[in-house]
């Protein structure tokens, strides 16, 4: 018996002295999506539970599954890649899944596109382990699309690098909504994809050797989360006192307001999971090929419930008496049965005496309501209440409109899609979803009078004891005209971003103006003061080389003299074109003065420059200008420079090709000279 008393003794004062030392892996950077463990460390939760928790960022590249299945880490933060992994036959246990809905969604600039149908041949900025964006872009038939490597960078999507890119609910659409992007969000719940968000998991094998301890270490992680969303804005605090200042204090904020309603703590409780929903999830991933069709996960979900007692305590209770223990179980069980069944006599009683107190509270308030307030009896399909304001509303009378089916309330569209609804809620409440419980939608009824209207409606389906649907709890309220208005205002929007289309173009007509020779459409010297200097600095930063040429036109002035001016600015056009034709689509051709031409080549050394420079001479000794009665040729004379050997800014890089250039005409003219630091 002593040596009992010392073992109790023993596990009930080992945490106050010698406290496990554990790593939880994060699959992100420090930030409010991972506040419960913040908190469960800061409120001593983990330490009262035995455990001195370290938090590990995720590292690029890294895989928080790999980490804690290699014994990197002892615990870990991952999606619901976790059925992907256990289909594998990967031994990962997902322990809570704190997230019930993923807040993974695509991004879209508004104005480019207002329908995801809008996204076939387009640039999607994903991550390959997104699976659920992948399964949703599969189910709306988008096919054909370019796949870029994830920047994280909300600048990719507004400055139009890519037209759609992977993000979180909690996070991005803060970044956008300050800088002022009209921005619109996909998400995969359109579709039916309702993946697990964040969810807590560590290794079978840690399981297996101390299932006591993971459970200790999951409420102390479930307490936390329960500290963080009751206390958001000390948490705040917390991160950016502790953790990092990645993110501002709004930020955070938004991300907890965003983060604890797809969490829904006041309808989910935290951690809970299902397995019907991990068993979709996995064959999501065999829609993609990801894993074999039909799918096991079995030894996914940590069963958390159960309290194993320790060996020695059965072998106590062996030696103590093992029939006694037989005769008080057997006495406790028909006594528990016994108080179960008048608890749930009396509890049916109360329900019913609640049930009809709170329909006539409802019938008192529905009354008065301008919305129509309904209730749908699930057992027969049939109206049992229908609030005054739907002869307002429909035109129908009370008893008319209870009267009417499903079928006649609605129309047929609308009725096969609401059935379709409420067949998939039902589905779902029946798995243990409790998010389902609530529904939305729009639909068209028929009025008394003739045609239509458009209803708003939002439904909550009502439990009974048991927890099974009794009856649906509706209103609808009339959008008619605000559908007329939203029509309205599509078409003003229409028009207005035609009207911005327009001056867009002027804008680019206007600017193209300022930066274009009006003669020979070739780049100006404004032009080149700005785009030298760019490319100098790029120069520089990557430690590539730059050449400059000079070309000059050789007794240009004889031309203008001998067959005018219009003569002249013919030859400029033939010569811009024949330059235009022959350099890379990276060089700068530029209109320098009069009759000389600049060209900019980056990452060109000098003697590529050269050979280059020579050729063009070559090709303008072969043009033949029709003028009038009179075929013009010319010749050029050209001056090479190059970064850095010859210059470093961009007047030192100008004056030594315009040396080399006179070096050219005192040297005879019609040749091309490198600069060399010899020359006068």
């Amino acid at each position: 018996m002593r040596l009992v008393l010392f073992l109790l003794s023993c596990l009930v004062l080992a945490p106050a002295w010698a406290l496990e030392q554990v790593v939880l892996q994060l699959n992100w950077k420090h930030q409010f999506q991972f506040a419960g463990y913040y908190a469960a460390i800061e409120q001593g939760y983990f330490r009262d539970a035995g455990f001195a928790v370290s938090l590990r960022e995720l590292q690029e590249g890294a895989d928080p599954v790999d980490l804690v299945l290699d014994g990197e880490a002892d615990f870990g933060v991952a999606a619901s890649e976790l059925a992907l992994h256990r289909a594998q036959g990967k031994p990962v246990v997902a322990l809570a899944a704190i997230v019930q809905h993923s807040p993974l969604i695509l991004l879209v600039n508004r104005r480019k596109v207002s329908v995801i149908d809008s996204l076939q041949g387009s640039r999607i900025m994903l991550t390959p382990h997104e699976t659920e964006l992948f399964a949703y872009l599969r189910r709306e038939e988008i096919t054909q699309f370019t796949t870029v490597p994830h920047s994280f960078d909300t600048q990719d999507l507004i400055e139009g690098r890519v037209d759609a890119m992977s993000g979180y609910a909690t996070d991005e659409p803060y970044l956008l909504k300050k800088v002022g992007f009209p921005y619109l969000v996909f998400n995969p719940t359109a579709v039916g994809i309702h993946f697990y968000g964040d969810t807590l998991f560590t290794n079978a094998a840690r399981i297996k050797g101390s299932p006591e301890r993971v459970r200790a270490f999951r409420a102390a992680a479930i307490k936390g989360w329960q500290y963080a969303l009751a206390h958001p804005e000390e948490i705040a605090d917390l991160i950016l006192a502790k953790y990092s200042r990645r993110h501002e204090r709004e930020h955070l904020l938004f991300e907890a307001n965003e983060l604890k309603r797809l969490m829904q703590p006041d309808l989910v409780e935290i951690g809970q999971q299902s397995a019907s929903r991990w068993q979709q999830i996995a064959e999501t991933y065999a829609e993609l090929g990801m894993v074999p069709p039909k799918p096991t996960i079995d030894g996914l979900i940590f069963d958390a419930d159960v309290r194993k007692l320790p060996a020695w305590i059965w072998y106590a209770l062996a030696a103590g008496g093992l029939l006694i223990l037989m005769v008080g179980a057997a006495a406790l069980y028909f006594a528990r049965l016994n108080m179960r069944l008048s608890r749930e006599v009396a509890s049916r009683r109360e329900f019913e005496v609640a049930l009809r107190a709170s329909e006539e509270r409802y019938r008192q308030l529905a009354d008065f309501s301008e919305d129509v307030i309904w209730t749908l009896d699930l057992r027969n399909m049939r109206f049992t209440y229908v609030s005054p304001s739907i002869e307002k509303v429909r035109g129908f009378t009370v008893a008319e409109a209870s009267a009417q089916s499903i079928e006649d309330a609605l129309t047929p569209e609308s009725c096969v899609r609401v059935q379709g609804i409420m067949a998939e809620h039902l589905r779902r409440i029946a798995e243990g979803d409790l998010t389902a419980l609530s529904a939305t939608a729009e639909i068209e009824q028929p009025h008394k009078r003739g045609g239509t209207i458009h209803a708003e409606v939002a439904g909550t389906f009502l439990l009974d004891p048991q927890g099974q649907p009794y009856a649906l709890l509706g209103i609808s309220r009339d959008i008619s005209a605000r559908r007329r208005a939203e029509h309205e205002l599509r078409q003003a929007n229409e028009q207005l971003r035609r009207q911005l289309d327009e001056i867009e173009k002027l804008q680019v007509a206007l600017k193209e103006q300022t930066i274009r020779d009006s003669l020979t459409g070739c780049f100006n010297r404004r032009y080149l003061d700005e785009t030298l200097e760019r490319e100098l600095s790029r120069s520089r930063r990557e430690g590539y080389p730059l050449s400059l040429v000079i070309l000059d036109l050789d007794f240009f002035k004889q031309i203008n003299d001998t067959y005018g001016h219009l003569a002249g600015d013919r030859a400029l056009v033939v010569l811009a074109e024949t330059l235009r034709a022959d350099i890379r689509q990276e060089d700068v051709l530029c209109r320098y003065g009069g009759e000389e031409f600049v060209i900019l080549m980056p990452r060109m050394p000098l003697d590529k420059a050269v050979e280059r420079a020579e050729s063009w001479r070559c090709k303008i000794a072969d043009i033949r200008v029709v003028f009038g009665n009179f075929k013009l040729s010319f010749t050029a004379s050209a001056g090479v420079a190059a970064y850095p050997d010859h210059g470093k800014m961009p007047d030192e890089l100008t004056h030594a090709a315009d040396t080399a250039l006179y070096g050219a005409k005192n040297s005879g003219r019609n040749r091309v000279v490198a600069y060399s630091p010899a020359q006068p």
